[in-house]
């Protein structure tokens, strides 16, 4: 058995589920269903509830929901480096496989990956890679047509609750 030191500040629920070889920044909050792979990890306070692959870089400030999943370079990515911007949140239960930049929503239940056909406000579809890294976006499924959809995300997410990352 190996010991290591957990860096001060972060919170992990299990640590089972945190793999040795993982970078935790100071305020993140793993919780027991989360899990964080080596050569993975966070770039602030972060919550994570879901899965975080290896390879995969979340954000200051962003939140990966209950049984969400981001794919990295081991479970399906390919070669491309996938990382999450600022301020992100990732639905429960939804998943990407392409990268996220800062200020993103995928609803609950709404996997991504680089192939998925993404319907555009103009009316276009595009593959979801072509929207890698992009700002600001929604990504959600149109309850009608079963489309997944990206539009501009106008509304402000309260963020991380201060309260439970104060430590």
């Amino acid at each position: 058995m190996i010991d290591y030191v957990i860096p001060d500040g972060v919170r992990i629920a299990d640590g089972d589920r945190v793999r040795l070889g993982a970078y935790l920044s100071p305020g993140t909050t793993v919780m027991h269903e989360g899990f964080v792979n080596f050569n993975a990890g966070t770039l602030g306070k972060s919550m994570v509830e879901g899965r975080i692959s290896a390879g995969v870089v979340v954000g200051d400030g962003s939140d990966i929901g209950g049984g969400a999943s981001i794919m990295g370079t081991l479970s399906g990515g390919g070669k491309e480096v996938i990382s999450i911007g600022q301020r992100t949140l990732l639905g429960a239960n939804s998943g990407i496989g392409i990268s996220l930049g800062d200020d993103c929503v995928v609803e609950a239940g709404v996997y991504i990956t680089a192939g998925s056909k993404i319907s555009l406000p103009d009316g276009s579809i595009v593959k979801a890679k072509e929207l890698n890294g992009a700002n600001n976006l929604l990504f959600r499924r149109n309850s009608q047509s079963g489309a997944l959809e990206a539009v501009a995300k106008t509304g402000k997410w309260a963020g991380l609750n201060a309260a439970l990352h104060n430590n």
